[in-house]
């Protein structure tokens, strides 16, 4: 048994690129290394990781049920940046290259559940000895979609008593607020309560799933409508700073929704939502 095989080459291996990155971005990357000793690798490499959590149901030893996680890769981008290079003391070496994100990449992504990462590594890889790698994480966003010109219709709800329509925009980024409007066309007298519009984080992960209301605003307190009456509500909604975006990977996911509730006395709550995609991406 060869006991040097249990070792990694020593000498200082750095890894450059930059932090954030596109779906479908040419991503340039360098990689330095100078080692302790002559060594002679079969190759000096770069990769690029895309991890994700979730979660599967399994049965214990007692029969009892429980949710294990699990992590899994979904992409795994490799490139060669050198080929059996002879690496002497002291002397160091550098090596430019680049690795393309998938067009489709998921944008990174940490919810409750849900969390998505990308992975940059260098690999100095040598015959009879552990690999010697040095990795760095890669912020990888979200873009903000093409918007369409036709304008996208408004969420409805109907139910005997009014019919709910909610209109906002459909997209919008983190740290931005949304302004929308909420109409209530009356069938009978209504009274409630109040009337809230609620911004809801939803996500699953394999077996467990989470939703969440990230943030609220009042639009209207205690109030009366007749028949026939069609009262209008404004509503400005943060999205916070720190909003994950919007993100469908293979096992998980973390979507958006907008949500009026009218909340009733004594009577179940009516309510209306429509979907949100929220993108990370700056302008520039």
């Amino acid at each position: 048994m060869v006991f040097g095989s249990l070792f990694k080459p020593k000498g200082k291996l750095v890894l450059q690129a930059k932090d954030n990155s596109l779906p479908g971005e040419l991503l340039p990357i360098e990689i330095r290394f100078t080692p302790e000793k002559e060594i002679k690798p079969r190759e000096v490499r770069g990769e690029l990781v895309g991890e994700e959590t979730y979660y599967v149901t399994v049965t214990t030893s007692d029969d009892d049920m429980r949710d294990a996680r699990k992590d899994e890769k979904f992409a795994s981008i490799i490139q060669t940046v050198a080929e059996q290079p002879s690496l002497l003391p002291g002397v160091e070496q550098k090596w430019s290259s680049s690795i393309q994100l998938p067009a489709d990449a998921p944008p990174t992504c940490h919810g409750k559940l849900v969390n998505i990462r990308w992975t940059l590594k260098a690999v100095l890889d040598v015959p009879k000895s552990a690999n010697l790698s040095q990795e760095k994480p890669l912020n990888v966003v979200c873009p903000s979609p093409q918007v369409s010109d036709h304008p996208a219709l408004p969420a409805e709800n109907i139910y005997k008593e009014v019919t709910l329509t909610l209109k906002a925009p459909q997209v919008a980024s983190i740290g931005s607020t949304l302004k929308g409007q909420l109409t209530l066309q009356i069938k009978d007298k209504l009274s409630f309560r109040s009337i809230k519009v609620e911004l809801v984080r939803v996500e699953e992960a394999g077996s467990r799933k989470a939703n969440e209301v990230i943030s609220t605003t009042q639009i209207s307190g205690e109030a009366s409508f007749n028949q026939n009456e069609s009262p209008s509500f404004e509503f400005s909604l943060d999205i916070p700073a720190e909003a994950p975006p919007t993100v469908i990977c293979k096992r998980s996911n973390l979507r958006w929704k907008v949500r009026a509730v009218i909340d009733r006395k004594m009577k179940s709550d009516f309510n209306v939502e429509q979907e949100l995609l929220v993108y990370n991406a700056s302008k520039a």
